[in-house]
């Protein structure tokens, strides 16, 4: 099972989405939930699996790093670039962090009901949103 977070950059999750199984893409899951929502005032950070994003959404400004290909490789400002990108990558890994130091979630869950362990992921998003702010203070 999966789900897809939105988070800000201090760290704060922002949307859950529902639990998927395993082999659906984020960007389908996202397509499904967030197209056409206005982001017109933020500016959206993704990864390369998410190409083609900007045909589903409008934003101030849409981060993506540039792909490499065989016959054309990165120049050196794309790798810059894409090392700047990868940087503020590291906060939303760090928010995937906190929210598996919930015991809950790091087992192999075999929970029948799948509600339950949506509500669980909501729960721990909602306790690593708290643990953050009471952190930071």
């Amino acid at each position: 099972m999966k789900c897809l977070l939105i988070c800000s950059l201090n760290k704060q999750i922002l949307w859950v989405s529902p639990l998927y199984p395993g082999h659906v893409h984020d960007f389908t899951i996202f397509k499904q939930h967030c197209a056409g929502t206005a982001f017109s005032k933020l500016r959206v950070h993704v990864d390369l699996g998410f190409l083609g994003i900007h045909h589903h959404i409008v934003a101030r400004e849409i981060l993506i790093p540039h792909k490499n290909y065989r016959k054309r490789p990165l120049t050196d400002q794309q790798k810059a670039e894409n090392t700047a990108r990868s940087r503020l990558r590291v906060v939303v890994e760090n928010v995937f962090a906190k929210m598996k130091s919930f015991f809950v979630l790091r087992i192999k869950n075999r929970m029948k009901d799948k509600s339950r362990l949506q509500q669980a992921i909501g729960d721990c998003a909602l306790l690593s949103n708290f643990k953050s702010m009471t952190i930071s203070r």
